[in-house]
């Protein structure tokens, strides 16, 4: 006998509304909820983008091969969606009476996952992204007749002060009506003014968002999920699949193509990341605990801990162990190498001297031979993206999940197994040999026929980096007796 599911019976037969249905959580979410839950339907916010409308925006969201293990099940389930237009930056969300009114009456469970995780928006921006859009999340969920949940997904890093953040409220570091206020005034300058000493813009909109959730807890049944720094599936339904090249597998990437030689990184900061997958099974578990256990959780830290004791510097060691030996990437412009840097001073030297001006002078040869500069911008790019890392592993993060561990622990085994919270099992080599080889065919579309090619190439571009080295060296070595010689 098939032991029974209670996550699964929490959405049986209900009705979900999502926001950031397009992104790297959301899609993952929709097809958990479609192949292991048997939703009855899903509204999804989408807005109209790069020329292309919402529904259409639907089917790119289904032709992705994430979706193809779910089609070969279930193929009829992605009729359980639902397209609802509208804009999270927009007042009222954008969406029209019709269909607020459809969604008042319908929705059960709100799944709000969209944001800007850009660390360069304005104040203004991010506001208007992360808090106005869950102050009017909040607004439309009071309304609805049948809401048993609102997940309100937020970030382990919004609170950067606290030494430890533990599974809890806390208070915003400025009135976020007062920010939305500014904001709807257009009072730019006093805007910006508003962030204090707060590090980004990120986590200053994203904790004026919990604020908003959590003073309208007793009206709302709300709960905040915070995951760490999210990577690629683990497990299921596509081992390694990532959306975005952010965050480790862009320096993967980036150091795999022989572009980036220097990051900056304090060596002694302890790797906090969680597998998407883990991060989507614990906005699902938090709702189960929330409605069907009587130690109701609130809020609740999806985050490893120190279960992996890895150092950011060491996963990215064992990441060019396997774009080196194993996985190499198409095309490299030069042999992997580099290093972490502890100095800032020193990796800027090394950042300018050894990608800046190179990424020039190919530039530069590129358009004597008529072709479109590109090297100088992917490094400005990569500066930027660098710099948003930086923030994750030069500081040392410590977080309580033991309400995350409880409700794991209150889980049968075969709910254990289908909704995995704990790092317990991983194999890390395994896991990024599977994201590098996930990124390798999804996101830059290298087939695995060209690994050999790959593979030859790599070979050679250790023999020319090898001879630049000796040719370097030998003509220092020759300055230095030829002055001296000349001396003497």
């Amino acid at each position: 006998m098939t032991e029974k599911d209670r996550i699964a019976e929490v959405f049986r037969n209900r009705t979900v509304f999502i926001t950031g249905g397009t992104g790297f959580l959301g899609k993952l979410l929709i097809e958990k909820l479609l192949r292991c839950c048997d939703v009855k339907k899903i509204y999804l916010l989408v807005r109209a983008k790069k020329g292309k409308m919402p529904q259409e925006r639907l089917s790119d969201i289904f032709s992705n091969m994430l979706f193809d293990l779910l089609k070969s099940q279930q193929p009829t389930s992605v009729k359980k969606c639902e397209i609802i237009p509208g804009d999270i930056t927009q007042e009222g969300l954008g969406i029209s009476l019709e269909d607020r009114q459809k969604l008042q009456e319908e929705v059960e469970f709100i799944f709000h996952s969209a944001a800007s995780t850009r660390f360069d928006d304005t104040v203004k921006t991010a506001v208007k992204f992360n808090t106005q859009s869950t102050n009017e999340l909040l607004n439309l969920a009071e309304k609805c007749t049948k809401l048993k949940t609102f997940v309100h997904v937020s970030t382990s890093y919004a609170f950067p002060k606290e030494k430890v953040l533990y599974e809890k409220s806390y208070k915003p570091p400025e009135d976020p009506h007062k920010v939305l206020d500014a904001v709807k005034l257009g009072q730019d300058e006093e805007i910006e003014g508003l962030i204090g000493d707060c590090p980004n813009t990120y986590t200053f909109s994203k904790a004026l968002a919990e604020g908003l959730v959590s003073e309208r807890m007793d009206k709302i049944p709300a709960i905040i999920v915070r995951p760490s720094v999210v990577c690629p599936v683990w497990r299921e339904p596509l081992k390694g699949w990532c959306n975005n090249l952010q965050g480790p597998m862009g320096l993967f990437v980036g150091a795999g193509k022989g572009i980036i030689r220097s990051m900056y990184m304090k060596g002694d900061s302890y790797a906090d990341f969680i597998p998407a997958d883990v991060a989507i099974n614990g906005m699902l578990t938090g709702v189960w605990n929330f409605l069907c256990n009587s130690d109701k959780h609130r809020v609740i830290n999806v985050t490893s801990s120190s279960e992996y004791n890895l150092t950011w510097e060491e996963i990215l060691e064992l990441g060019k162990k396997i774009i080196y030996n194993e996985v190499p990437l198409n095309g490299a412009v030069w042999y992997p190498g580099g290093s972490t840097k502890k100095s800032r001073f020193v990796h800027n030297i090394c950042f300018y001297l050894f990608q800046i001006v190179p990424a020039l002078i190919i530039d530069v040869l590129l358009m004597v031979l008529g072709y479109k500069p590109i090297l100088f911008q992917i490094q400005r790019r990569i500066q930027k993206g660098s710099e948003v890392f930086e923030y994750y592993t030069n500081k040392a993060w410590n977080f309580s999940n033991m309400k995350l561990l409880e409700i794991s622990a209150q889980m049968s085994e075969s709910e254990r197994n289908r909704y995995k919270l704990e790092g317990e099992g991983i194999d890390l080599d395994d896991y990024f040999r599977n994201c590098v080889l996930s990124v390798r065919r999804n996101n830059l579309k290298e087939t695995d026929d060209t690994l050999p090619k790959a593979k030859r190439h790599m070979k050679i571009m250790w023999f020319v980096d090898l001879c630049c080295k000796v040719l370097l060296i030998s003509t220092i070595l020759y300055q230095f007796v030829w002055k001296t010689y000349a001396r003497t």
